[in-house]
């Protein structure tokens, strides 16, 4: 806050809060303690405070404690509401990733010569050219 608006937030405070005095010592007290917070945090601290102690005296040190509490809060929910969610993992996310590993390819491939080899096998039996099944000699004398 600049002193300027140190100065209008302290005449707002004392308009609400008798027990506060308006003096330049006042100003610059006030100012110091709350020189890194801004007026609509500020007033907001004020708010909170006397909502939750009514019978308490606003402190600068305790509004400016209040302040960067809500001030944390505001940015904790802009971080909340910009970040885009983490994309869910499905089944298929696990799939591909195990799809990639080097252990996987190399059963892949096995896999499919063996499997190549069972068509060729059948195929053959299927056509008659097989070696397992050759029945030249089943032939009746």
């Amino acid at each position: 806050m600049q002193i300027q608006e140190t100065i209008t937030f302290l005449r707002w405070l004392c308009e609400h809060e008798y027990r506060i005095q308006y003096s330049d010592a006042a100003v610059e007290v006030w100012n110091y303690s709350l020189r890194t917070v801004e007026p609509s945090v500020a007033k907001q601290a004020v708010l909170e405070h006397y909502k939750a102690n009514e019978a308490v005296v606003a402190t600068p040190g305790g509004i400016a404690k209040r302040a960067g509490y809500i001030k944390t809060a505001r940015e904790a929910g802009q971080r909340a509401i910009s970040t885009a969610p983490a994309p869910v993992k499905t089944e298929a996310d696990y799939r591909r990733k195990i799809r990639e590993t080097p252990e996987f390819m190399a059963l892949f491939e096995k896999g499919r010569a063996e499997g190549n080899e069972m068509r060729r096998l059948a195929t053959e039996r299927r056509n008659g050219t097989s070696a397992e099944e050759n029945h030249d000699g089943w032939m009746a004398a």
